[in-house]
């Protein structure tokens, strides 16, 4: 398997991080409350879904959409990390599944309609996440984590499975409609917890992996050094040397960028204190 090597996050890669786990936090947060507050819906039998109906249905609406914008933002957070067909399958069908949800959280459960069921077939993240951890597995930056990748990428695609064979199988023992005796609520819940154990994993690989040098030759370092920023033209100390492409240049303890100037090759002497 050929492997591959990217750049690592930038700023706003991890900032799209940062608002997806922050996203599926909210959704968990609000998902759990509903379960005390509308303690008359027996999680059982009943969709997740269903807490849109009644005078506490604002707040899965919201769940929904902080879900939504989840998704969407870890397809934005992991596009720099992978490449390859499957890649670009995978982030087209996480902004696609974006809309679903979207659509879910905007228009409650309704037979007339059917818009809000329309919503719920639009989630693809079981297949984005395999395709996903395909290409990121052959990215050598992920390599030390391919285990936990395939094995968290696995879970979205297991609940999927649960819960369509357990939907298969009650329904027809109840004439194909949904009541107490088709007890896949808990299937439910399985599935879409799955999705959030995934999108919450995603975005912390990216959140933890190193950022990237910014065109000024930002320079994060460890230890007692700090952050130094390298402007053009401008020749700043520093305790630990690096480079990056923008020019910037290693020596052992200065940092400087090269820059062509009237003197030639010269360097410019830095003006005494």
């Amino acid at each position: 398997m050929s492997t591959f090597n990217t750049p690592r996050p930038t700023t706003f890669a991890r900032n799209a991080a940062l608002v997806s786990s922050t996203g599926t936090g909210i959704f968990l947060v609000i998902l759990v409350v509903l379960h005390v507050i509308r303690a008359d819906l027996d999680p059982s039998w009943r969709f997740i879904s269903e807490y849109e109906l009644g005078p506490q249905g604002w707040l899965m609406h919201v769940a929904f959409i902080s879900l939504a914008v989840s998704t969407g933002s870890v397809a934005l957070a992991v596009a720099s990390q992978a490449r390859g067909i499957a890649a670009y399958l995978a982030i087209a069908l996480l902004l696609i599944s974006a809309t679903g949800m979207t659509l879910a959280g905007a228009v409650a459960p309704d037979s007339n309609s059917g818009l809000h069921d329309i919503g719920a077939m639009l989630d693809l993240v079981p297949f984005a996440a395999l395709l996903l951890a395909f290409s990121l597995s052959q990215n050598e930056t992920w390599a030390s984590r391919r285990i936990s990748l395939w094995a968290v990428a696995l879970l979205p695609m297991l609940g999927l499975l649960v819960f369509m064979v357990s939907m298969a199988i009650l329904l027809h023992r109840n004439g194909g409609r949904p009541g107490p005796s088709v007890v896949v609520g808990w299937q439910n819940r399985f599935m879409i917890v799955a999705q959030c154990i995934w999108l919450f994993h995603t975005a912390r690989r990216v959140l933890r992996l190193p950022l990237a040098a910014t065109s000024a030759c930002e320079i994060h370092s460890s230890g007692n050094a700090g952050t130094t920023a390298l402007n053009r033209g401008r020749e700043v100390d520093d305790g630990q040397s690096s480079q990056d492409e923008e020019g910037c240049e290693r020596e052992s303890g200065r940092l400087r960028t090269r820059e062509p100037n009237r003197y030639g090759d010269r360097r410019v002497p830095r003006a005494a204190p």
